[in-house]
């Protein structure tokens, strides 16, 4: 038979067991603290950066990527001076919004985050270009590619994952432009759309692309039908389709993404 563990010592052996467990959850929890700190004042100095950078790049990038193939951009392009979009207050509205963007995503996965901003940061340029001169830089697509290969590590179903979803954006998008080719005699998606898509669903695999597909489709759908309803748009008038894209593809990376990946029931 063993011999027994006096009363006292199995006291003091709990106290130091007691002891040796606060003092690995205090540290355990300052060092959670301090990383939550240091991503906190990352993504506040790459939401500044990247708020500006918004309004600079695209008043400095070159008038040619601005205008179809064959055309020659006009004077006020071609200006080194000319402010294509306002400093202020739009600086300030960007900056804000990647702050509060880029501490969400950092928050959640750092290492996802640093790529998933630099992408909204090319959306909300094409975006821009889309709205004021309806063109979207091949530029910017060739860097939203790049920026999905990047990516590829940090997606949930892997590389055949975001292969599938390149695939089903090139398919959907290709499929919806054959159709209006061959129903309307016109181009129902442009070629840029189709490339956007193409890159968002490497970037974002099966069911992100699936996900902003469906949300951009309905918000574009619904947003010209409430300007046809108060006639500040005709039936024939053509629309930019890359801020609906956008948006969807904002809401599908900072909110839906771990969402759909971890086995919530959205339908779609």
């Amino acid at each position: 038979m063993g011999q027994k563990i006096p009363k006292n010592d199995r006291k003091n052996v709990h106290f130091l067991y007691k002891s040796w467990y606060d003092k690995t959850q205090r540290s355990e929890k300052m060092d959670s603290h301090l990383s939550m700190i240091i991503i906190c004042a990352v993504f506040l100095l790459i939401g500044v950066i990247l708020g500006n950078g918004a309004v600079w790049v695209f008043n400095r990038i070159p008038g040619k990527w601005l205008v179809d193939y064959g055309e020659e951009p006009d004077e006020e392009l071609l200006h080194p001076s000319c402010q294509r979009i306002k400093s202020t207050p739009w600086k300030y509205v960007f900056t804000g919004f990647f702050i509060v963007v880029g501490i969400k995503m950092g928050i959640d996965n750092p290492f996802y985050a640093f790529a998933a901003v630099l992408a909204v940061w090319l959306l909300l340029e094409m975006s821009i270009a889309d709205i004021k001169y309806m063109i979207v830089p091949d530029q910017f697509l060739l860097m939203l590619l790049v920026c999905g290969l990047g990516m590829i590590p940090q997606t949930e179903g892997g590389p055949l994952d975001c292969l599938i979803g390149a695939a089903i954006g090139l398919v959907l998008t290709g499929t919806i432009a054959l159709i209006g080719r061959l129903v309307y005699r016109k181009s129902a998606v442009g070629g840029a759309d189709i490339k956007l898509f193409t890159a968002l669903g490497l970037l974002t695999g099966m069911k992100g692309i699936l996900f902003i597909f469906v949300v951009s489709t309905f918000a574009s759908a619904g947003h010209f039908a409430w300007l046809l309803l108060g006639k500040r748009a005709k039936r024939t008038d053509e629309r930019p389709m890359v801020p609906y894209i956008t948006g969807a593809a904002v809401l599908y990376m900072v909110f839906f993404r771990d969402l759909l990946y971890n086995g919530f029931s959205i339908v779609l």
